[in-house]
């Protein structure tokens, strides 16, 4: 966990737990280890391994806090944490990547390849379906999140990346429109067999996706990177 990523999390807890908090993240820290240890990543050592065992504080600190407030509460508290601290990775990563100077599809393209060469694209299997000047879709099978988070007894947390997904996107890709067709819920979280990741060119003749209504969440804004 990085000085940022720690800021988010430890921010969040204080403002729910108060002076407990530390002793809580304590806990999950402890906690965390344990759920990586049961989980069949910890025989591996390769990189999904390593992405195992950080998204293993996830389960840990959403069980603990189900232990606290509930698992309504807990999941939402998750969320918080979770959505910006996904989000801002993801947005380090087009700097990392050397790509924040493209623009447009030449941009976004730019992305789709480096999320299969060094991002979680590795451990899943995508499919492209479309691309051209102005629209791209693809489709992801196997989810890695919702693969470890099942494993782990908690494959609600799965939808948490779909949110930092549509908190990422926009941001990054502000030519374009995000979507997943006719409903947000057209991903694994939720049941379907793949998830959709379509974008439409805002200034091109290309039809839409739908405008569906935006979920805010805005307890703690998005750190900026």
């Amino acid at each position: 966990m990085t000085t940022a990523e720690f800021a988010v999390f430890s921010s969040v807890l204080r403002s729910e737990l108060g002076p407990a908090s530390l002793p809580f993240i304590f806990k999950c820290l402890l906690r965390s280890r344990a759920v990586f240890r049961a989980s069949r990543w910890s025989q591996l050592k390769n990189e999904e391994a390593r992405m195992a065992r950080r998204v293993s504080s996830s389960v840990a600190l959403y069980l603990n806090l189900t232990g606290v407030v509930g698992r309504e509460r807990a999941l939402d508290i998750t969320r918080q944490i979770v959505v910006p601290i996904g989000t801002n990775e993801q947005l380090r990563n087009i700097e990392a990547w050397g790509i924040a100077s493209k623009s447009g599809m030449e941009r976004l393209m730019a992305f789709y390849d480096h999320m299969g060469r060094a991002g979680v694209g590795r451990f899943v299997e995508r499919t492209l379906v479309k691309a051209s000047d102005a629209t791209l879709r693809y489709e992801v099978k196997g989810c890695f999140f919702h693969r470890f988070y099942s494993d782990a007894g908690t494959p609600e947390l799965t939808q948490l990346f779909c949110e930092v997904d549509r908190e990422f996107f926009p941001r990054a890709f502000p030519d374009f429109t995000f979507h997943r067709g006719d409903s947000w819920q057209n991903t694994i979280a939720y049941g379907k067999d793949h998830c959709t990741f379509a974008f439409d060119r805002i200034d091109s003749a290309a039809t839409p996706g739908p405008h569906l209504k935006e979920t805010h969440h805005d307890r703690l804004p998005v750190q900026g990177t």
